[in-house]
């Protein structure tokens, strides 16, 4: 396989793992694909046609689609001429149908933004607690040697890798592109207030502000649901690495130790629940 040929079935499997993550990021990927690239599967031009026009972007779909009917007649690539031209008949008579693009929805109200900031504080707050501190939960303990432990597991992990050549976190370092995915994507949920993700020296902090009355059940979910995101935008930025599942939460986490907290603030009392996995763990281990 060339390089280019590499290259672009590297991002095509990146854009497909993406649209089940963020679909406006999976679309990025698209676009730059056609832009540098002749896909050769008719399916690639399909999956960019399908999200341009959920998002009424019916000019840009078109242009792909005309683009896979020359391409199809020239033959070089796969895929049912029919099939694109019914497309194309239908992008033009959407276009044609179709009226002025309504304006974006207003942002939220300014009203929060003091509630905004005033979590900012706290998410500095507790990453100074979760990170600059020995016990950040009194119950966690980490034993700069290389061994961790976790109360209420009997186990002890030697976390010390002199003369084995293996991965490390360094090997898999957590973006900022992948943070703005996994905390746009949980800030969907009504129950969310805000939500931030912290990661130094080999621990991920997560923490998120949610809702009075939310449940601790309910927190748990969401911080898993947080945990799982993240993890599917790494595996889609690192390919040798598999995504989350129904009982998995993905590699990227063998490489890091997970520290969460879920709560209406930071205090004890706001706190309703925290969580905890080191690299060695399948599962959170949760308190209340």
């Amino acid at each position: 396989m060339s390089e280019k040929l590499g290259e672009l079935y590297a991002l095509t499997q990146k854009a497909q793992k993406m649209e089940m993550i963020n679909e406006e990021v999976a679309l990025e990927i698209y676009n730059e694909i056609f832009e540098n690239y002749i896909p050769k599967i008719s399916k690639t031009y399909e999956s960019a046609i399908r999200l341009l026009e959920k998002r009424h972007r019916y000019d840009e779909a078109l242009k792909i689609s005309d683009m896979a009917i020359r391409l199809i007649k020239e033959d070089q690539i796969s895929g049912t001429l029919e099939r694109f031209e019914a497309i194309s008949l239908r992008l033009n008579r959407k276009i044609e149908e179709s009226t002025p693009v309504e304006p974006e929805p207003e942002k939220r109200s300014t009203k929060l933004s003091t509630k905004h900031l005033a979590f900012a504080g706290i998410v500095l707050l507790l990453a100074f607690f979760l990170f600059k501190t020995a016990n950040p939960y009194d119950d966690l303990n980490v034993n700069l040697e290389g061994k961790q432990a976790i109360e209420g597991s009997d186990q002890v992990f030697d976390t010390s890798k002199e003369g084995i050549n293996t991965p490390d976190e360094s090997t898999y370092p957590i973006t900022e592109s992948m943070i703005s995915i996994a905390v746009a994507e949980i800030k969907k949920d009504h129950e969310v207030v805000d939500a931030s993700i912290i990661p130094q020296e080999g621990t991920i902090g997560f923490a998120v502000l949610v809702r009075p009355s939310t449940s601790s059940e309910r927190c748990e979910a969401i911080a898993t649901q947080l945990v799982k995101t993240l993890s599917g935008a790494a595996s889609a930025e690192y390919s040798d690495l598999n995504g989350p599942g129904p009982s998995s939460l993905g590699d990227i986490y063998n490489y890091y130790e997970l520290v969460i907290s879920v709560g209406t603030g930071t205090s004890e009392e706001e706190i309703i629940s925290k969580g905890t996995k080191n690299k060695d763990s399948a599962n959170i281990y949760w308190r209340q």
